[in-house]
């Protein structure tokens, strides 16, 4: 290799990263809230596929409103506490429908421990 090419591409390097970590350390909130609406949609998607391989009943249909009524709560958390509420989330209802169907325990259970997260209307 050439000095030149080796020097420009050091040179390069160099102001990529700078860009890099500039962009981490001082644009980092707007990351993370463009990210936390696409890991939202995925994990929705995700649960949309594993839902379809549950019996239908009522409780599913309850199930898929409950879910996504708190995924639109979930979006004005900041982006750790919701990540962290996201994935708890996740693992109850893949453990709720792990056997192919819901029943009205499951939906009572998932329900409760969607409401654990709530916060009262008062201050």
């Amino acid at each position: 290799m050439k000095k030149g090419c080796f020097l420009t591409a050091l040179l390069l390097f160099t102001i990529l990263v700078g860009v890099v970590v500039y962009i981490v350390k001082y644009k980092g909130n707007f990351l993370k809230e463009f990210s936390k609406d696409k890991i939202a949609d995925l994990a929705m998607f995700q649960l949309d596929k594993k839902l379809k391989d549950v019996k239908a009943s009522v409780y599913k249909d309850s199930l898929v409103v409950e879910i996504q009524e708190f995924f639109k709560r979930n979006n004005n958390m900041p982006f750790d506490s919701a990540m962290t509420r996201l994935q708890d989330v996740m693992d109850e209802a893949r453990f709720f429908i792990h056997d192919g169907k819901i029943d009205s325990l499951d939906f009572y259970n998932l329900k409760i421990f969607l409401t654990r997260y709530e916060r009262s209307k008062k201050n």
